[in-house]
Parts: structure tokens; C-alpha cells; sequence
């Protein structure tokens, strides 16, 4: 399964964020399978566990965003996806959440401050996560990397609060 041979590579060590999000996109090539009945939607289907960059449109607008979204399908409209982005949601639950949406095909209750819209044009290389793999622990890989509008990391904890529920200027 990746995720465990991901944690394996790290022999015991804490790596940087960065190299479990290039262990993540090399697995992830490997078993890529392309679907010519998506191809309208770039090979994703409802329910879909992908892993991607982005790069939101209006920065300006948000007060931090994930630039390396784990997200389930959850919609499609013309321009992009809804996603529920399990980088949103705690730790210490995330695994559950995302198990539940393995089962149910992306159909799962899910907290309201992990959905969101990603416009095709802002996605670079978008990778599915096959459904035999364990998604809960997928889910789990420190993959996560939010950034505040300045260009600046914003702090993890903070994006997982509950409390910080807000994301848009108002």
C-alpha cells in the first residue's frame, strides 16, 4: 500500500512536508490509469479521492488556502470540481471522514469547512488515488501545505480549528 511505504521509506525519521508530498505524487504516477469515459471530466468521476496542486484565482480574497489539496469529489460544474478537501479536517479525525467517503462514494456527511471549489484552470497535474488503496491513511500523510495571501505558510493547527470556519472576505 503506499501510505506504508511511504511511512517505511521514512525509516522512523520525520521528513519535511515536502518530501511526503513528492513520495505522494511518485506512488501516484505509477499507478495512474487513464478513463476515456471521463474525459470531459479529466478522467475524475463522483467520489474520487485526487491529490493536486492549486493555485486559487483570487488569493486575495481567502485568508489561506491548501496549495496541495487531498479532495473527494463531491460535485462537478463547468469550470472545476467540488471537493471535499480532507486536508481541512482534523487529524484526529480525517481518517474516519475519509473511510466513510471511500464506502459511500464521496455521499458522506462531512463538515461544511472542508468543501470546496477548484477551477480546472488553477489545477496542475491532478492524481487519483486508486480505491483498493487505504485512503484513510493516504489521508493521514503530512501532504498538507496552506498558504495566507501574503505567499507566507500558515500554521496547520489553525487551518484544522474549528473555530476558523471562515474563508472568504466578507
Amino acid at each position: 500500500m503506499i501510505a506504508d511505504d511511504i511511512k517505511e521509506a521514512t525509516q522512523g525519521e520525520l521528513q519535511p512536508d515536502a518530501w511526503y508530498v513528492n513520495q505522494l505524487e511518485s506512488a501516484l504516477a505509477q499507478v495512474q490509469r487513464r478513463d476515456a469515459s471521463a474525459i470531459d471530466t479529466q478522467g475524475i468521476r463522483m467520489g474520487d479521492l485526487v491529490f493536486f496542486g492549486y493555485n486559487p484565482s483570487f488569493a486575495q480574497n481567502y485568508e489561506f488556502w491548501d496549495v496541495q489539496p487531498l479532495a473527494v469529489v463531491i460535485g462537478f460544474y463547468q469550470e472545476g470540481i467540488l471537493g471535499c478537501n480532507l486536508h481541512y479536517i482534523n487529524p484526529d479525525y480525517r481518517d474516519v471522514i475519509a473511510t466513510a467517503l471511500l464506502n459511500s462514494r464521496g455521499e458522506s456527511p462531512i463538515p461544511k469547512n472542508s468543501v470546496h471549489k477548484y477551477l480546472w484552470s488553477n489545477m496542475r497535474t491532478i492524481f487519483k488515488v486508486p480505491r483498493e488503496e487505504n485512503w484513510a491513511d493516504i489521508s493521514l500523510l503530512p501532504t498538507e501545505q496552506f498558504i495566507d495571501k501574503n505567499g507566507v505558510r500558515f500554521p496547520k493547527y489553525r487551518a484544522f480549528n474549528s473555530r476558523n470556519q471562515k474563508r472568504r472576505k466578507t
